[in-house]
């Protein structure tokens, strides 16, 4: 992985290529590179790090191709370097590959190539598919759909594939197998992307390949087929025709910008699917990608006595903390799963069960594995995403979608605060519709949960505070974060910002296990961070920030204004306003983000794109 472009018309393709790629480098990557076909000719351009040594080796070149694939590779198989990056080549330099996914027989083909008599170039599973359909080709070499449908059957894995050839100098070849890939339909001339985005800058009219499908594109648009070469009608869909952007609106960096937008993220996202305290929450909906909402019905609803929620990363934490809600109003049990850790052993869902997958991308490849086991195994299925036009779309009957936007920075943010209001409006839909509460109590709940996104527009008119605080701890060579009950999973999330933007240790715990082992590497170095919000968890969390402080931890909370208790214990408060326990977890996480931003800033680091990191994780 990471990003999958294409271009095929009557422009220049190295700059169609780069603008598509530039769409995508929010994703993360550590190397980028082209293929076109000029004059009948195969040319390679490749670089290791930043896009702008990408493009500085097309500025030297200045290729007038028209006709070109291109990639942002983040590194699965093989370093980081020139040779690993894409595409890759056959024996004949005339077929390139660029590929997302993991082909999880790589070994086994690379040998019995190798024993053939192909010569590999690079480290990496993606060159295999170069050599194979290079092999298969040898019956019939002007025959490259043929060759590529039975390269495909010896592949396994999950795995999305752009190809050209310079024998067909007027086509691109695309392979979707459990993946996404979209082809842009404009006027004598055709896009391919892994993001609608990348083409929507230039035509709303896309065509998304759905699983297990070949793409044979060429400037007219695009014919599709299954793998065993039935060939598949399908219209494109028109999609909102927005011009990509890449603007900070005056922040330092995205992150910190879309750290800002979580108040105006929030009141779309809430307001989309709750008007007002006094009426029903309405989940219906539908989009030019599909339908979405949540559609259940009474038998249904009726039905369900246990939720199970998969995700991964942040958006597992957003899961933890809708375990809390859920289960504080519903009383329906949840259990909460990684996504990678759920399918290596028995999924134990039913027809009783709602199986909730959270991915921001919607395209998290551990994540649709396991809705998808999920679903195989009767469950009632439904997804919390960013992206409407996503794989996660397709798989889940049932679909909430955030108001977020495209989030450019690598680590999550806004939309962590996003997937958790979806997770108190589905608490909310379900005590609804199955009469859990009584109608005052949920009203007053509607109503909080509506004045949260003013609350956190308080804390962000304080940030300079917080930046001065935060930057003291620069010099810590870790960090612990800790809270109880609802605050724990903020804990967790709080420490994995740090880890990701600063690279500084940090560990998330329950704040009663910290006697259970992890005390045992406090002292005056490493700070604590507590969550300390009144509630029913405040004094024993007090209590347990105590024992850190007896061992010579420096100690940081987060903690309501006027709360004069914690500075007693604590050197460094970040406040917030005064907000229940249970909607705290939308206010208490904005200082831990903003600390982390600060920290790494200060520190020199790569805000945005952290090193190592991807935005959207497909492979599993």
């Amino acid at each position: 992985m990471c990003g999958i472009v294409g271009y095929l018309g009557t422009l220049k393709a190295a700059p169609v290529l780069l603008s598509e790629l530039r769409c995508l480098e929010y994703r993360g990557y550590d190397s980028a590179g082209v293929a076109v076909i000029e004059d009948g000719q195969l040319a390679v351009l490749k670089a290791v790090g930043k896009l702008s040594n990408l493009e500085t080796l097309l500025s030297d070149v200045q290729p007038r191709a028209t006709v070109g694939i291109g990639h942002t590779r983040w590194a699965t198989h093989g370093v980081p370097n020139d040779e690993n990056a894409h595409p890759h080549l056959d024996c004949t330099s005339t077929l390139a590959i660029v590929h997302n996914g993991i082909i999880e027989n790589y070994v086994e083909l690379r040998e019995e190539l190798m024993e053939a008599g192909h010569q590999f170039r690079s480290e990496t599973d993606t060159e295999v598919v170069a050599h194979l359909i290079e092999d298969e080709l040898k019956e019939d070499p002007d025959d490259l759909l043929t060759g590529i449908r039975r390269a495909l059957h010896r592949l396994k894995g999950a795995y999305a594939l752009g190809i050209v050839s310079q024998r067909h100098p007027d086509k691109i070849f695309a392979v979707n197998h459990h993946y996404s890939l979209a082809v842009g339909i404009g006027v004598n001339e055709t896009f391919l992307a892994s993001d609608s985005v990348a083409v929507c800058q230039y035509t709303n009219q896309v065509l998304r390949l759905e699983q297990s499908e070949i793409a044979e594109i060429t400037t007219a648009g695009a014919r599709l087929f299954s793998f065993a070469g039935v060939e598949v009608k399908r219209n494109p869909v028109e999609l909102e025709n927005k011009q990509f952007v890449l603007d900070k609106q005056g922040h330092k960096h995205f992150l910190l910008k879309e750290i800002h937008e979580q108040p105006l993220v929030l009141r779309r996202t809430i307001g989309k699917y709750l008007l007002h305290p006094g009426k029903k929450i309405n989940f219906a909906g539908s989009s030019a990608h599909g339908n979405y909402g949540v559609h259940l019905s009474d038998a249904e609803l009726a039905r369900i006595d246990r939720i199970k929620i998969v995700a991964c990363g942040t958006a597992y934490h957003a899961g933890l903390v809708g375990k809390y809600i859920i289960e504080e109003l519903c009383g329906i049990p949840v259990d909460v799963e990684t996504a990678s850790e759920a399918r290596t052993r028995r999924l134990l869902v039913d027809n009783r069960t709602l199986a909730v997958a959270v991915s921001q991308s919607g395209e998290t490849a551990d994540t649709l594995a396991a809705i998808g086991e999920a679903k195989n195994r009767g469950a009632i299925i439904l997804g919390i995403t960013n992206r409407p036009d996503s794989h996660l779309s397709l798989v889940c009957p049932n679909l909430l979608v955030t108001e977020c936007g495209l989030e450019v920075s690598v680590a999550a943010t806004k939309t962590f605060t996003a997937q958790v209001a979806c997770f108190y409006l589905l608490a909310l839909y379900l005590a609804e519709r199955k009469n859990l509460l009584p109608e005052d109590r949920i009203f007053a709940l509607k109503a909080e949960l509506l004045r949260t996104p003013a609350l956190i527009e308080r804390i962000l008119a304080n940030q300079d505070d917080i930046r001065e605080k935060s930057i003291q701890y620069s010099d810590a060579p870790g960090m612990m974060f800790i809270g109880r009950g609802i605050h724990y999973p903020v804990a967790l999330e709080g420490a994995l910002k740090l880890k990701e933007l600063s690279y500084i240790h940090a560990s998330g715990y329950a704040a009663g296990e910290l006697k259970h082992g992890p005390i045992a590497v406090l002292d005056e170095r490493v700070p604590v961070v507590a969550l300390t919000i009144p509630g029913t968890v405040y004094e024993k969390t007090l209590s347990n920030a105590q024992e850190a402080k007896a061992r010579r931890a420096r100690m940081i909370t987060v903690a309501v204004e006027g709360d004069e208790l914690v500075r007693k214990t604590f050197e460094t408060v970040f406040t917030i306003p005064p907000v229940s326990e249970f909607f705290s977890p939308l206010i208490s996480v904005v200082p831990l983000q903003l600390m982390s931003a600060f920290i790494a800033d200060h520190l020199g680091k790569d805000v945005d794109q952290p090193r190592n990191l991807a935005k959207s994780v497909t492979v599993e």
